[in-house]
């Protein structure tokens, strides 16, 4: 998560998997490419296993790039998360006084050598107390790796105790 803005009355961070979104984005465009030659050559097979492979890497764009904006506003007493996708917007929003503080939360994932060998992501989490609305709530469904989440949580707290 990046901080996009950071003052007094307002708190916005940002995920977007720009990488992700621009690999994906230029598979769909070469194996589309790929399928209208093959159909233009009268390689219909080639053409059709190409238009597959773009509407399979379609599917993968659909389901795993999204957008995700946290904005803790003083000034309106509230927390809205933001959530875009290609299937549309969702919005959530809280009362800020209920928030009482961002967590991080891991996941192991299997690593790339021994048995034995394991990696932890990491996402951002607001724990809520009070309201219907109680508990711990994700910023992002995704975890990843780095220290993005630990800086988002750290800012978040920061933040709250102004």
């Amino acid at each position: 998560m990046k901080i996009v803005r950071n003052t007094p009355d307002q708190l916005i961070l940002r995920s977007v998997p720009w990488v992700i979104g621009i690999v994906l984005s230029g598979a769909i465009l070469g194996l589309s490419a790929a399928s209208l030659t093959g159909f233009l050559q009268t390689e219909y097979l080639f053409g059709t296993v190409m238009l597959l492979s773009a509407l399979f890497v379609g599917v993968f764009f659909a389901l795993f790039v999204r957008r995700d904006d946290l904005i803790l506003d003083r000034s309106r007493n509230q927390i809205e998360l933001r959530h875009a996708t290609v299937f549309g917007r969702h919005k959530v929003r809280h009362d800020l006084t209920h928030l009482r503080n961002a967590i991080v939360q891991q996941q192991s994932a299997a690593g790339s050598g021994s048995k034995n060998d394991t990696a932890l992501t990491f996402r951002v989490a607001l724990v809520l107390e009070g309201g219907m609305d109680a508990g711990t709530h994700p910023v992002t469904e995704v975890f990843s790796d780095g220290n993005s989440a630990l800086k988002a949580a750290d800012a978040i707290n920061n933040w709250l105790k102004q």
